[in-house]
């Protein structure tokens, strides 16, 4: 008899390890309050949960999470970026189409106008040196970086790390094929004067391992800039299961500034959001983390 590996034994919680999707069966596993660490595993989902997937509210700190999650193998197969975003995509067309409409053509309207754009925050918040792109999908974020800032890159698609360490090394950089709490351990102590998260830390399973990761490779001065979904949003509070902010299930943690801010510091980071980085009438919020120094 061949023997079982470790992935394929049933959870001795009682825990599904795999769930079916309509883009087909998905590995799973299941996860403590990413924010404070309870085992929550008796909670029940709470009124965002979509099933096969569940969100929770620790009962301990408030943090609001999906449990179980997708294994990273399956975030690089079955549901890797390019196939979840076109499957969600659909789900909201369908479930609310006359907002998704509306949504979609303010996104090309936007365009337009000036936007909040994170290369040219991090050249104004940080000195030249090496940059960061944490999910830099093919790079081309970080190419717009001026001359004097080299990109650098972690992504856990194949396919688009492969393009991006192509882009990259050509200004003297590379790309990590890898989970951000993996890739981080490549690089050296004080070795990024900055990095970007956009729309990244919600994707994180191990938020707290790729911010103590981001203390170690930051210079002294070096800065983190995070765009995330805001939770506490009043569009969250207003439209609940049908706010643009749930992805199922791409995005695996719900921050508030509250929750951004007490994480961050836990890793002596600073959440600084400026004048309009978290107001509540917006669906994301900004967020310069920066070393605390007293």
């Amino acid at each position: 008899m061949s023997e079982i590996s470790s992935d394929e034994r049933p959870d001795p919680t009682g825990a599904p390890t795999t769930v079916e999707t309509p883009l087909g069966p998905v590995p799973v596993t299941p996860r403590v309050c990413p924010a404070c660490g309870a085992a929550n595993a008796a909670v029940a989902p709470g009124p965002y949960s979509r099933p096969p997937w569940a969100i929770k509210t620790c009962p301990a700190c408030a943090f609001v999470y999906l449990d179980p999650v997708p294994r990273y193998e399956a975030l690089n197969e079955t549901l890797s970026w390019e196939k979840s975003r076109e499957a969600e995509n659909a789900r909201r067309a369908r479930e609310r189409p006359v907002s998704y409409k509306v949504s979609t053509a303010l996104r090309k309207r936007n365009r337009l106008f000036p936007r909040r754009d994170i290369a040219r925050m991090a050249e104004q918040h940080a000195p030249p040196g090496n940059v960061v792109d944490i999910g830099c999908a093919e790079g081309g974020r970080a190419m717009t970086l001026k001359e004097g800032y080299v990109p650098f890159g972690i992504e856990i698609s194949a396919e688009l790390s492969a393009e991006a360490n192509r882009r990259f090394a050509a200004r003297g950089g590379r790309c990590e094929h890898a989970p951000a709490s993996v890739g981080l351990t490549r690089f050296d102590d004080g070795f990024f004067t900055a990095a970007m998260l956009r729309s990244f830390l919600e994707h994180e399973t191990e938020p707290h391992t790729v911010l103590a990761e981001l203390a170690r490779t930051l210079s002294p001065s070096g800065i983190a800039i995070v765009k995330v979904p805001n939770f506490a949003s009043l569009n969250r509070r207003l439209t609940g299961r049908k706010w643009c902010g749930f992805r199922y299930p791409d995005h695996v943690n719900y921050f508030t500034p509250k929750s951004l801010t007490e994480m961050a510091a836990r890793h002596g980071f600073k959440a600084d959001f400026g004048l309009t980085g978290a107001i509540p009438t917006s669906d994301n919020m900004w967020a310069i983390l920066r070393r605390r120094t007293g």
